[in-house]
């Protein structure tokens, strides 16, 4: 194609859904050995912001680290929270649910993801540290939706204690739950018959209806110990033999009926460390389940009070939660087949052409810079015509 083609084409496509509905049969499946990955991103640290007041020890929240209207938490603490000083601040850690960076990739066969922590303690203001491990619950949401909608929630639980030794591949205590009737994300606004808005930056106190009737993740489709409903396994959790403060699962996504051209176009990735609260599938997005109040917040406030006119933590504490943002490797490749052809094009026209109503995956502004024009359309026609593809 050359970029002498014009933007004047009006046309009308759809894009099929990351998930299908029937899990695809495996003849046999085997533990991972190798992980390998293609994206990674760094998160806020607690653990480092320990600080001394009145002979006591306490920690803090990097500003801006938690974000209650884009459903992203740093909150690897105790509930409790109260002014030492002038740091809003908690008086017991856990740094095992501290998330310092994570990690998202896949092979032929496997797709694998790996978080790591800030370390092993539960650590309190009167200076004591405890060795707990990793004994928490470990998971991530994925979606081809940028709202999370008909996504995979999969989670492991204390991977530190699932097996013996705990650095080889295990599928005990992995699960694995979807997401059916589109509500993770929200039950207000069109969609699902509602007013108002929705959507992963709309809460329940922007719109009370993105939480009535929701049940999350609906549907188990990984059984305990990372079963499939044939009593294959498709799920397996380590500790990395070169690291104790790294977990890695992994799933057989070809027996969950998944491709490579699915995982390459997830929308939302998003990792989460539990060991307080919430934890489990039915809750979908937390900002969704909880208003703020509910919430609570690390983020200080007026006067003695968090962002919320309330004292400390709520229904979401001891938890941390990362975002990696997936982003295709060749802009030309707009359909994630790992061809550069007509289709591609005829996709980016479309998103072009329908700025004021731009589809649900929206690509055309390729160069981030919250505009689409001819900039985007030229880096488009640039990497079209050399086909840069991987």
């Amino acid at each position: 194609m050359s970029t002498r083609r014009t933007l004047s084409l009006v046309l009308s496509t759809g894009l099929a859904a990351v998930l299908p509905g029937t899990l695809a049969l495996a003849q046999q499946t085997f533990p991972p050995t190798n992980p390998v990955y293609q994206y990674s991103a760094p998160d806020a640290v607690t653990g480092d912001n320990a600080f001394n007041f009145g002979g006591f020890r306490y920690f803090s929240v990097d500003a801006g680290a938690d974000s209650y209207q884009n459903n992203l938490y740093e909150r690897p603490t105790a509930a409790a929270y109260q002014f030492q000083g002038t740091t809003y601040a908690a008086e017991e850690y856990f740094g095992y649910v501290d998330i310092t960076g994570v990690r998202f990739g896949f092979d032929d066969n496997y797709a694998y993801f790996s978080m790591n922590l800030f370390n092993l303690l539960k650590q309190t203001k009167d200076g004591a540290n405890s060795v707990d491990g990793l004994k928490a619950k470990y998971g991530v949401r994925m979606s081809g939706d940028r709202n999370g909608r008909n996504g995979i929630y999969l989670r492991v639980s204390e991977p530190a204690f699932a097996g013996f030794p705990s650095t080889v591949f295990y599928s005990a205590q992995t699960e694995g739950w979807r997401d059916t009737d589109r509500d993770v994300g929200g039950r207000g606004g069109p969609i699902h018959g509602n007013g108002g808005p929705s959507g992963l930056s709309v809460t329940k106190v922007n719109n009370v209806l993105e939480e009535q009737g929701m049940n999350g993740y609906d549907q188990n489709f990984v059984y305990s110990d990372g079963l499939t409903d044939a009593g294959i396994p498709v799920m397996w959790q380590r500790v990395n033999p070169t690291n104790n403060l790294v977990i890695e699962f992994a799933i057989d996504y070809l027996a969950l009926g998944l491709t490579k051209v699915d995982l390459d176009s997830m929308r939302l990735v998003d990792f989460e460390a539990v060991e307080g609260s919430p934890s489990g599938p039915e809750f979908g997005l937390w900002n969704d389940k909880f208003t703020g109040i509910e919430a609570g917040s690390p983020n200080p406030g007026i006067g003695t009070d968090n962002e919320f006119g309330i004292q400390g933590l709520g229904a979401i504490s001891a938890a941390d939660t990362a975002r990696l943002i997936v982003v295709p490797t060749c802009p030309a490749d707009y359909n994630f087949d790992r061809v550069v052809d007509d289709a591609d094009f005829i996709l980016f026209v479309e998103a072009y052409n329908l700025i004021e109503t731009p589809p649900a995956d929206f690509r055309a502004d390729i160069n981030g810079d919250g505009l689409v024009d001819d900039a985007d359309f030229g880096l488009f026609a640039a990497a079209y015509d050399v086909l840069l593809c991987p």
